[in-house]
């Protein structure tokens, strides 16, 4: 097995205060696109593919929420400290 199929995990809060909704949704979308890697968020019992605007919509992640950011792929390290990131900054709000 590669470290390219190991996965790493990154725990977050939701920091903005609408919380995880579209436009914040859709910049995880572009930023999933960005790298050579899956991206999944997880929210209680609910994940997510991060490539997927509806499906991260369905996680229903309100401000403060905990999340599970999990990544498997070639750019994992970088895509998930970059998505931990956006989401620690608020998507810009």
């Amino acid at each position: 097995m590669t470290d390219d199929a190991k996965s790493i995990s990154i725990q977050s809060v939701i920091q903005n205060s609408k919380g995880l909704h579209a436009r914040a949704a859709a910049q995880i979308v572009t930023l999933s696109n960005q790298f050579d890697c899956q991206l999944v968020m997880s929210h209680k019992n609910k994940s997510a593919n991060c490539s997927s605007l509806i499906k991260l919509l369905t996680l229903d992640a309100p401000k403060g929420s905990n999340v599970i950011i999990t990544a498997t792929g070639r750019q994992k390290d970088k895509a998930a400290k970059s998505l931990n990131e956006l989401i620690v900054k608020g998507f810009g709000e």
